[in-house]
């Protein structure tokens, strides 16, 4: 039995040495983001820090939750600048090195279990560097192929550092998203892959785990629900053609739990979006939500859509050409694609009234979509590695991983544009 396998609980701890050193790598790079973000008086660092954040010290508690209701980055923001007494730039950064270290050591957890799970081998240098990609990678971004108004806008990220509340949602999208896969496995009478718990503890722990993630940002849960729903209705309705009793015992004991679970995620974005639309918050100048001409507000952002589209995610839809029959067999890979084509409706659909309506405030939902896209064909990437045996099957394979290394490279380009450095800029 391979021993970083079978192992793991009893390793010593300098194996895990490399995935610490990952770690302090994106803490640094985070951390200088958000200083440098901060002067920019249209960054959304400087709008949270300077306008939510003092709001909330300055007395006028429910005008501050009113502007920003989803408000678990800036409670912890908070404490750092009441309790522990640190300036305010320093605990916003601190802040969102904490949130981004959570979504890094999710995504270790998530590797090293489903490695587990399919008996493949993985060192913890491999791990981390899994990890240490998927939580920096950033779209393709080439001048003179120009897709959209800046590197930020038009060819949009999942892994959008500028936000503070998105990625602060972003390690409990990562969990909520395995505790699915663990529970449509547990439908089928296999084991959960990720957390190995029974149908209750799971459904429990994604009642609270996507609650948190809505006070994080609720975004996140406009898309995943519907597609949870959607997966979960479809596997229902094919249990009832199979069988009527298999189907009401599906009925009974998934799908109507699910949404159950969701329910206090439901009421609680239902509650804070009246709020906000009955009370004004920020929204004083929006006609709240409409429907719009498909692709609209994206295309206030993109001078080319499908040039955008394959620029943020040419690693997904290259696993969907060589492999889809595979990946789109699996759950892991049905989710992820089902997410995606959820929050991209969401995007092409919805907008908000009024000057609200080129914020494209329902992008959102879509970059947590593409987020969940990457996770799944990078999961599947895994299997596919190890499955390859052919000189031509190690060819898509090698291909696959410089796709995922370009990806990277433009990550390493983003921080350093930051900073100022000059790094390989085309």
């Amino acid at each position: 039995m391979n021993p970083s396998i079978s192992g793991k609980k009893n390793r010593p701890l300098s194996d895990c040495l490399p995935i610490f050193g990952f770690a302090l790598v994106l803490c640094y790079f985070m951390y200088g983001v958000v200083i440098h973000e901060l002067p920019g008086e249209l960054t959304d660092y400087n709008g949270h820090v300077y306008n939510y954040l003092a709001t909330f010290t300055g007395g006028d508690t429910f005008r501050a939750w009113m502007m920003s209701p989803y408000f678990l980055w800036h409670t912890l923001a908070l404490f750092f600048r009441l309790v522990l007494k640190l300036p305010i730039e320093a605990s916003a950064a601190a802040s969102s090195c904490i949130f981004y270290l959570a979504s890094y050591f999710v995504t270790v957890f998530m590797a090293e279990k489903w490695c587990a799970h399919k008996s493949i081998s993985a060192s913890s240098v491999f791990t981390g560097f899994f990890s240490f990609a998927l939580t920096m990678i950033q779209p393709i971004w080439i001048s003179f192929l120009d897709a959209g108004v800046s590197r930020t806008v038009g060819v949009f990220s999942f892994n959008p550092l500028y936000s503070p509340t998105h990625m602060a949602a972003r390690p409990f999208a990562l969990l909520c998203f395995m505790l699915v896969l663990d529970l449509l496995e547990l439908s089928k009478d296999r084991k959960s892959v990720f957390f190995g718990l029974n149908r209750n503890k799971t459904l429990i722990l994604l009642t609270v785990v996507l609650f948190i993630s809505a006070t994080a940002k609720p975004v996140f849960a406009e898309m995943f629900i519907p597609a949870v729903g959607i997966l979960i209705l479809a596997e229902c309705i094919s249990a009832f053609r199979l069988k009527k009793e298999t189907g009401k015992k599906y009925l009974t004991e998934y799908l109507i739990p699910a949404f159950l679970a969701a329910v206090p995620t439901l009421l609680f974005i239902l509650i804070i979006y009246f709020l906000y639309f009955k009370f004004g918050g920020s929204y004083v100048e929006s006609e709240g939500v409409i429907l719009t001409p498909f692709l609209l507000v994206w295309s206030l952002y993109t001078e080319n859509i499908p040039l955008s589209m394959l620029f943020m995610m040419s690693f997904p839809i290259y696993i969907l050409i060589i492999d889809c029959k595979n990946y789109l067999g699996s759950y892991t890979g049905k989710l992820g694609l089902l997410s995606f084509v959820t929050g991209f409706l969401e995007a092409a659909l919805l907008g908000e009234g009024g000057g609200k309506l080129p914020h494209g405030n329902f992008i959102w939902p879509m970059m947590f979509g593409i987020l969940l896209f990457w996770a799944s064909a990078m999961l599947h990437f895994l299997t596919m590695e190890k499955k390859a045996k052919t000189g031509f099957a190690r060819f898509l394979v090698c291909a696959g991983w410089i796709l995922i290394l370009i990806h990277v490279h433009y990550g390493f380009q983003y921080f350093f544009e930051v900073f100022g450095w000059d790094f390989m800029i085309f």
